[in-house]
């Protein structure tokens, strides 16, 4: 029996851990329920020439999970044709990496394992996640895997996030959680560590313990908080990302909590379409045939002001436009200098929404201030054709 793995992240983290939760429906003719019948006269079977795909139960509950959790299930593929059946990894439903797929063929009567996993890193509620096994089936080309369950929240865990708020450019901040145990009296938490490569160096992260009459939860039988403290330097902007944490309890082996927050300084941006106190620039939907633009206003106040220089260094996706225009000068102390975001007509469809599956848009500009190098706007939109 061989494996095939196929991992499944939701990344989707901060203020866009917001409300919506995603459904995500099987395409018609997907899946194996409405597999089409062969041409008349073929041979089904394995005493025909084709490969036949085959699994029993394309459908996996995993029933209550914990946010911040991961589960899996191996899921067996048969050939039940008469042919090699060659495998390879499609799609999925959310921002996931994908393990390599065997290259060797499946001979008739042989069958692997396919290992599924996706972590619980949205919102609590329902939810439904696919992965899509591409084949060489004339009659089932695509093979679709699904998982449903219901995301609960971590009772252990007060508050559900570190909540930084806003930060003001140079400061330092902390935000505490408390991790806590209900079954045991002894209670480890280590191994902390943040999912931001780029921003996790201006964290520091501690973990003490705490008597239990001293817990927000008078059940619990032993307790940690667990303090994140921001230092100087993150970028001007919203930021985001999760803080994963192991710990000793049953079946909780990892948890996740979001950490949120915004830094806030002498430069601040405005527009009809921007949302100040989430930091996001709402584009909607767009046609991709049509594309969209957004005209904002970057805002930079103080002594220096008009000595403050901007650029644009990055956007992500590329093809994500953003372009300044001349500075503005009213006064000594104010300066305004304008900026079209654009997602260009021809715009292959994507998602940029942020609402647990599917991660932001960013454009990053950097600034000649020195306690603010860079800063960052997150946009959000979603390419239909």
């Amino acid at each position: 029996m061989r494996l095939i793995g196929v991992i499944l992240v939701a990344a989707v983290v901060g203020s866009a851990i917001g409300a919506a939760w995603a459904f995500v429906e099987v395409r018609p003719g997907a899946s194996i329920f409405n597999r089409p019948s062969r041409p008349a006269g073929a041979v089904a079977g394995p005493i025909g020439s084709d490969p036949a795909i085959q699994v029993d139960q394309p459908i996996h509950q995993f029933g209550a999970m914990q946010r911040g959790t991961t589960k899996s299930h191996e899921f067996e593929v048969r050939n039940a044709g008469g042919g090699p059946l060659t495998l390879r990894v499609g799609s999925t439903s959310c921002k996931c990496t994908i393990g390599d797929v065997t290259q060797e063929p499946i001979p008739p009567g042989g069958s692997v394992k396919v290992k599924l996993e996706w972590s619980a890193l949205v919102n609590p509620g329902p939810f439904r996640q696919t992965a899509t096994i591409l084949t060489n089936d004339p009659l089932q080309s695509r093979l679709e895997l699904l998982v449903e369950g219901e995301v609960t929240e971590a009772t252990g865990i007060f508050p559900p996030d570190l909540m930084f708020d806003k930060i003001t450019a140079g400061d330092t901040k902390f935000a505490d959680v408390y991790v806590m145990a209900f079954a045991q009296d002894d209670l480890e938490v280590s191994k902390p560590e943040l999912s931001n490569t780029e921003t996790r160096r201006f964290f520091d992260v501690r973990v003490e313990p705490v008597e239990p009459s001293a817990l927000p939860n008078p059940k619990a039988k032993a307790g940690v908080r667990v303090r994140v403290t921001s230092k100087p330097g993150l970028r001007l902007g919203r930021f985001d990302q999760w803080l994963s944490l192991s710990t000793n309890i049953p079946d909780v082996e990892q948890i996740k909590i979001p950490l949120i927050g915004r830094v806030i300084g002498n430069i601040s941006v405005h527009g009809r379409l921007w949302n100040e106190d989430q930091g996001v620039l709402r584009l909607g939907r767009v046609k991709s045939a049509e594309g969209v633009s957004a005209p904002l206003n970057i805002v930079i106040r103080g002594e220096d002001a008009d000595q403050v220089k901007l650029s644009v260094v990055a956007t992500d996706p590329p093809e994500l436009r953003a372009t300044l225009g001349e500075p503005k000068r009213v006064k000594d102390t104010l300066v305004h200098v304008p900026l079209v975001i654009e997602v260009p007509p021809g715009t292959p469809p994507m998602a940029r929404l942020d609402i647990d599956q599917h991660e932001e848009a960013l454009v990053v500009l950097e600034t000649t201030l020195p306690d603010v190098p860079e800063m960052v706007l997150s946009v959000r939109f979603a390419v239909e054709r």
